[in-house]
């Protein structure tokens, strides 16, 4: 059988709008077959409109209805990076904020680590995503999503103090050590994030080690719990 067949015959079983990545379908799956052969295939069938080219390397099975070809939205771009099971990835930035109601801003663009994207970073529409080589699980998720607020909280538009204290008391106790060094080792977080965190670990007098990625002679910027109350309570 040709290649060509070979590789239409996988992408005919996808569903519509599956977003197939080229770099990791190849890698994955057709790594025995030359590699030119591979892209001038999807080369050709999105000439043919048997596939829509998102961008560069990312194409998406289109569907078709009586209104038109539909291609996929930053949603399922979003979902496909995230993983079918969640695990995969992890929303940061404005829609992290957002998700939490932290700010009632929303902001078009994406942001997301996941384990998913073969590149260091890959612009997929309004969607960035940034390679992270951890394998996620509900706590690793929990303690990222609230290293990441650690490190916005204060450049948050109309931050909403109550609610950042309770997203800050509900994540803190997932923490344990070995979840952070995962953590650490793949994302580089500041200094100060990290401050952040063992202030609010001692504040909630939760025993960690933060201490050793920090230097003891050094003053950060850090979160001060006791300062938060007081900017809920005035707010």
């Amino acid at each position: 059988m040709k290649y060509s067949n070979i590789i239409k015959e996988d992408i005919e079983k996808y569903s519509a709008l599956k977003i197939i990545d080229a770099k990791k379908m190849y890698r994955e799956k057709f790594n025995h077959i030359p590699e030119l052969a591979f892209y001038k295939t999807l080369s050709r069938m999105a000439d043919n409109d048997e596939i829509k080219r998102i961008t560069k390397g990312i194409y998406c099975k289109p569907k078709v209805s009586r209104f038109g070809t539909v291609i996929s939205s930053e949603k399922e771009i979003m979902e496909y990076f995230l993983g079918e099971k969640k695990n995969k990835g992890v929303v940061i930035g404005y829609q992290l904020f957002y998700k939490y109601r932290l700010t009632t801003q929303v902001s078009k663009a994406i942001e997301m680590y996941s384990n998913i994207v073969v590149q260091e970073k890959r612009v997929v529409g309004s969607v960035t995503v940034y390679k992270i080589d951890i394998r996620l699980d509900t706590k690793l998720i929990k303690m990222i999503e609230l290293m990441e607020i650690l490190q916005g909280y204060r450049g948050i538009e109309e931050l909403n103090f109550m609610n950042l204290i309770k997203f800050v008391e509900s994540a803190v106790h997932q923490f344990d050590e070995k979840t952070v060094d995962k953590i650490v080792k793949s994302i580089k977080y500041k200094k100060r994030t990290l401050a952040s965190l063992k202030n609010v670990l001692d504040y909630y007098k939760i025993d960690n080690s933060i201490d050793k990625y920090l230097n003891g002679t050094s003053k950060y910027d850090a979160i001060i719990m006791e300062e938060l109350y007081e900017s809920a309570q005035q707010s």
